[in-house]
């Protein structure tokens, strides 16, 4: 018995051996080199880079969005005087914020009044913000000398709950402003370019 053992077992385990290797799927080797670490495969394409500018020390894209966003030229919103014509006037009757009198005139109503914020009387009627500046990005820092670097940047509107009916797809705008000073103190000192006020 212990002599089959010892010539049996041998070719039982050869025959095993062989019959897996044929069972193993073939794998195909790469001539690619191998990347290490976590690889994700994507199809969404890689974002554009955005173009590195050179500020001068103290002014930098966010207190240039500051010093614009606190000025009056650019923090004043888009209004529209509530007028029969005017396109904000259906939206405003369509939410019961304003209604007609019996003489022809429109004006707020208590829920107008309450939901309506920066709204204003005036001698041509009840007056709306539809629309307010909105700081999108550096665009260009150039160097006018002396200290005074000329900055263009982008913006768009952004429209008020019921200037969205009058303004769906706001457009890019631009403007360019001079900023003159140093390390801790610098200011807008002036517009070359003015924020529009078109509403598009």
């Amino acid at each position: 018995i212990a002599v089959l053992f010892l010539v049996l077992t041998p070719k039982l385990c050869q025959r095993a051996v062989v019959q897996a290797t044929a069972r193993r799927p073939i794998v195909q080797t790469s001539t690619e080199p191998s990347r290490a670490g976590l690889v994700i495969a994507s199809s969404t394409p890689a974002p554009g880079r955005s173009t590195d500018f050179h500020f001068p020390d103290g002014l930098d894209a966010a207190r240039i969005e500051y010093l614009v966003e606190i000025d009056q030229a650019f923090a004043t919103p888009s209004v529209m005087p509530v007028t029969e014509g005017a396109p904000i006037t259906q939206e405003l009757l369509r939410r019961q914020y304003v209604e007609k009198h019996p003489d022809g005139t429109l004006v707020p109503t208590r829920e107008g009044v309450m939901n309506v914020k920066g709204a204003t009387d005036s001698a041509d009627g009840w007056i709306v913000p539809v629309a307010q500046r909105k700081f999108a990005s550096v665009e260009s820092i150039d160097l006018a000398g002396d200290g005074r670097y000329n900055v263009t940047a982008r913006w768009r509107w952004e429209p008020t709950a019921i200037g969205a009916t009058v303004l769906p797809r706001p457009a890019d705008h631009h403007l360019t402003a001079e900023f003159v000073g140093g390390k801790g103190h610098w200011v807008l000192s002036r517009w070359i370019r003015e924020p529009d006020r078109e509403l598009r």
